[in-house]
């Protein structure tokens, strides 16, 4: 079991983050699940289509002597598949606009909390009690390397990818765990229990 040299950890502040970045992922998975999910009238222009369909088979299995009423039940059909793409159309729209939204808001929301624990660890890694603990004197600069080296171990490879780590340790006075992290913590677990509930309706 890995134990980890604390310094300070901001208790306090870890559950409010943690209760904001919840908050942030439900309400914006519940603004894509409910702009993604068909409407009962394109369900039911869906539901119709299935029978005009069925109308239409039988209807051309009869032949020549059924083709006034194939030619009615082929225009009613062109008319309802064109109904139905108009449907899809104007929810791909929505979701579209809803992602604009959710971009913007998720990105006023990182500023804002970068802005407000900018120059404050959430958890500070204590560096003197990283490695070998016999050495009693160090400099700065020898301890601060080991708690970044003890992190970048604990976090590989999540670490070394992407920009958001590097952003989310930015302003940080000492090694440990900026704010952005913990909210981001947060809104990837809750999101994907709620993907897991997407996936089951």
């Amino acid at each position: 079991m890995i134990k980890i040299p604390i310094l300070e950890i901001r208790t306090f502040d870890i559950w409010v983050l943690l209760l904001v970045g919840t908050v942030m992922e439900v309400l914006t998975k519940s603004l894509y699940i409910g702009v993604k999910l068909k409407s009962s009238a394109e369900r039911s222009a869906e539901a119709q289509m299935h029978v005009l369909n069925d109308e239409l088979a039988k209807k051309r299995r009869l032949g020549p002597s059924a083709f006034v009423e194939t030619s009615k039940l082929e225009r009613k059909v062109l008319a309802k598949e064109k109904q139905i793409s108009e449907m899809v159309d104007a929810r791909k729209r929505r979701t579209e606009k809803i992602a604009k939204f959710v971009k913007q808001f998720s990105f006023t929301i990182y500023a804002v909390v970068f802005a407000f624990y900018y120059g404050h660890s959430i958890l500070s890694i204590d560096g003197t009690r990283v490695g070998d603990e016999t050495t009693i004197v160090m400099s700065n600069d020898e301890e601060k390397g080991r708690a970044i080296g003890f992190l970048q171990g604990f976090l590989f490879p999540l670490s070394y990818i992407g920009l958001g780590m590097r952003v989310a340790r930015f302003g940080l006075p000492t090694p440990g765990f900026g704010p952005l992290l913990v909210l981001w913590g947060a809104q990837v677990t809750v999101g994907n229990l709620m993907d897991g509930f997407e996936f089951l309706i």
